[in-house]
């Protein structure tokens, strides 16, 4: 990004701006030069007083420079943002204050780099207050911070420094395939649910950064997710709702981003909300998920007339080689198209993909997503097979057990949750038929008869306003739907017959027999069923017995339904996404073992994950080597005496996701430095965000399966390494663990991988090589100490022993 061009465009008004609806309708002729601007908040106030005396200050160090605070630019009967907005046009570079997470200040950064400002901010990071949001925020760990205590500090840094460097990549051409790009919340509330229906409906292709799955975003993710879209959709979550501070902050960051590149933005807020002044003019709000709809069809409209007119332009600048070095999205939700290209086709893969396998058992971020959209794609384009790709909402299924489940006998329960998941099952193969068959049906006569029969047996069934939605308005209707039919049943003379009337809204017979005849005339020989996020959420060490039901009823399901499609010579193939831990209590479940074939993710074999680096990089720079040729291209050979591809794996949890993005980390280090190769300084550098990366994405999971040990691994920072038994229990305690507890929360961080077992004198066993078998990792040892994994080391500033 050429700064002298910019800067010509900047001191132009934009052609579109949100705030007025099309083109800027203000006029620069006011506009002060200046050589900073300085954003702050208000409060608190001790923070704000430093920054202005350093203003001061810094007008009698610099002689003839202008220095300016948001406070100078007489907002008096203005749009306050647009005065802001002039003036950081008008400016050489920003200094922002982040020591307190302000939505106004983190807007106000974002629009500053997506004008492509150089940012500078600073920090007094010894007042505490938001110090765990910010590491949980995560953008700006890539322009880095000052720390400063007094305005002297400033006054010092910024003689001495000047301008801080920019440190954005070139923007990414325009994504015509998913033009949209959204910011999901970290609930699947009613209104992320309906958001993320309206979305699907409207035909636009879309990316997503979702919180469930990845913890944090990074500030190069937001700047190519943003720059390669034509609108960007954020929701605000309520205030009241946990989360919700470090993702609003999240969300407003992306949007002043999103403006500042002439993005088509759409802010949505859950409830009735008050704005922070910036950007409340252009926020839409709603008090129900049925008004969504409504809301995003103008931003639909903008990018549908945009695709028509976009143009692609190249870059004014070439890439380096080492900038061209593309690792993809850490999220296989967001690259299901190129991860054909690069996809590594295991064993586990192969075995799903030839219906030898039947349940898919993996840890968070180990590829069990990949794996499902492999597959998906594998069979999805094939006329002889139809392929359902269901991805409910573990919530929905919480639901179904609260409500109805806890009222029956365990045997009743299981053929209740048999028959819902026949029932569910087979609406969802009709709907499928309905929506993407009709135009083949119109190919022959006989099959349109056949279709019109589907059409006609699945009509009895249907909700209306479910029916347009997607897979999970669907399923939450229907149970929505059992509990209005239960009634009150007296639950120990309850019948089967009653049980099945409280789950069908009709008879099936005649839907069976239609979707069975259809599939034949249609010449469909394989019929492939895959589930995936029904244990999101599910808590681990908690596991109820009837949340096992729901799995083993589904898998009992799934055999059902084939032994009646393969009575019509049709194959069915099911294939369920689990936990691992949700899969071990499967197989204590004495009625379920070895009923099923699983394929068991994991990735102890470094040659897998280098094959998987290897296609990335290829792919990008259309270097095809081998992997140590391309490692010794764009890598450093060591770090601190270690090889630095060890060097870095070692530092993972042996997952793909975890891999991916801190090899992507060492790559925008070593980019914003404009050096040519990842060198070791780069690493070292990138090592630290990552290792808070991943203590947040701990903590995020250890808080959908038990909230109340979300804190547990930030006992240990400072902590030395190894451990004794007493350590640990003493850190907990003094963390605020009840002494019950100890050991549960200790296996727990056993479990993730937090913790392993040192082995004198220097081996080192977590989890993920024993399959996440507690037992079997401490299988034929007396005596060990514990040891922190080398993942979490650094963000918890963690000392060897």
């Amino acid at each position: 990004m050429a700064a002298g061009p910019q800067l010509r465009l900047l001191k132009e008004p934009p052609l579109f701006c949100e705030y007025a609806g099309g083109k800027c309708d203000q006029t620069f002729d006011d506009a002060t030069q200046s050589e900073a601007l300085f954003l702050y908040s208000n409060e608190p106030l001790i923070i704000a007083s430093a920054i202005e005396e350093a203003v001061k200050k810094l007008h009698v160090a610099t002689g003839g420079k202008r220095w300016l605070t948001w406070k100078d630019l007489g907002v008096t009967g203005q749009i306050i943002f647009c005065q802001i907005c002039k003036a950081l046009r008008h400016t050489n570079f920003v200094v922002a204050d982040v020591t307190t997470l302000n939505f106004n200040l983190l807007f106000e950064i974002g629009f500053s780099i997506g004008l492509g400002i150089p940012v500078l901010p600073i920090r007094d990071t010894s007042l505490i207050r938001d110090g765990r949001l910010f590491s949980e925020l995560g953008l700006i760990d890539t322009l880095g911070y000052f720390d400063f205590q007094n305005s002297g500090d400033i006054v010092q840094h910024i003689v001495k420094k000047g301008s801080p460097p920019l440190v954005l990549p070139q923007p990414q051409a325009t994504d015509k395939e998913k033009p949209l790009y959204v910011m999901k919340s970290p609930f699947q509330s009613e209104g992320m649910v309906k958001l993320m229906s309206a979305v699907k409906k409207s035909g636009l292709r879309f990316r997503s950064f979702d919180p469930r799955e990845t913890s944090r975003l990074s500030l190069h993710d937001a700047y190519k997710q943003v720059t390669s879209s034509l609108g960007v959709v954020v929701h605000l979550m309520s205030p009241d709702r946990a989360g919700a501070i470090t993702h609003n902050a999240r969300c407003a960051f992306v949007a002043g981003l999103a403006l500042a590149t002439n993005k088509r933005v759409l802010m949505l807020q859950e409830g009735q909300v008050s704005q922070p002044i910036d950007y409340r003019d252009i926020v839409r709000y709603y008090n129900s998920g049925k008004e969504i709809q409504e809301l995003i069809i103008p931003l639909v409209k903008s990018v549908v007339e945009m695709l028509q007119e976009t143009r692609f332009v190249p870059t004014s600048l070439a890439l380096t080689l080492l900038e061209k070095v593309d690792m993809g999205d850490i999220a296989a939700e967001n690259e299901i198209m190129a991860l054909q290209s690069y996809f590594v086709p295991t064993g586990q893969y192969n075995d799903v993909k030839r219906g030898h396998a039947r349940l898919v058992v993996g840890r968070k971020g180990a590829g069990k997503t990949a794996i499902f959209y492999g597959v998906r794609e594998a069979h999805g384009h094939d006329r002889s097979k139809l392929v359902l790709d269901l991805k409910p909402e573990g919530h929905q299924l919480v639901k179904l057990r609260e409500a109805i489940l806890n009222d029956f006998s365990p045997g009743m329960q299981q053929y209740l949750l048999t028959a819902f998941w026949n029932y569910l099952l087979l609406m969802e193969i009709a709907h499928r038929i309905i929506r993407t068959e009709e135009k083949a049906a119109y190919s022959s006569p006989k099959m349109f008869t056949f279709y019109q029969d589907v059409r006609k047996a699945y009509s009895p069934h249907l909700n209306a306003d479910a029916d347009q939605g997607d897979f999970s308005e669907r399923l939450l209707a229907l149970v929505d739907d059992i509990v209005a039919r239960r009634g009150s049943p007296q639950v120990d003379k309850v019948s089967a017959g009653e049980v099945t009337e409280m789950i069908h809204r009709s008879n099936i017979k005649d839907l069976n027999d239609a979707i069975s005849q259809f599939l034949s005339i249609s010449r469909k020989d394989e019929l492939w069923l895959l589930l995936d996020n029904l244990d999101k959420g599910w808590p681990i060490s908690d596991v109820k017995p009837e949340d096992v039901r729901i799995i083993s009823s589904l898998l009992e399901a799934t055999r059902k339904l084939q032994r009646q499609f393969d009575n019509r010579l049709l194959s069915l193939r099911a294939v369920v996404f689990l936990r691992n831990d949700i899969y071990q209590h499967l197989v204590l479940d004495p009625a379920d073992r070895g009923k099923e074939n699983p394929a068991i993710l994991d990735w102890n074999d470094p040659e897998t994950l280098k094959e998987m680096l290897r296609r990335r990089i290829v792919l990008s720079t259309q270097l095809d080597e081998s992997f140590a040729e391309l490692w010794r291209l764009f890598f450093v050979s060591h770090v601190r005496g270690e090889e630095s591809f060890a060097y870095l794996l070692g530092r993972t949890l042996m997952r793909p996701r975890e891999l991916l993005r801190f090899v992507r980390d060492c790559i925008n280090v070593a980019v914003n430095r404009r050096h040519e190769r990842v060198l070791e300084e780069d690493i070292l550098h990138a090592e630290k965000s990552y290792s808070d990366d991943a203590l947040v994405d701990l903590s995020l999971e250890l808080k959908d399966v038990r909230p109340d040990f979300v804190n547990a691994p930030y006992a240990f920072i400072g902590s030395q390494t190894p451990l004794n038994p007493s350590d640990i229990g003493v850190a907990l305690i003094k963390a605020g663990t009840s002494s019950q507890d100890v050991e549960k929360v200790r296996d727990l961080l056993l479990w993730f991988g937090f913790l392993g077992i040192y082995v004198y004198p220097d081996e080192e066993r977590y989890s993920y090589q024993f399959e996440h078998n507690l037992q079997k990792m401490s299988s034929g040892l007396e005596h060990f100490t514990y040891c922190i994994h080398p993942a979490f080391r650094e963000s918890l500033g963690c000392v060897s022993s």
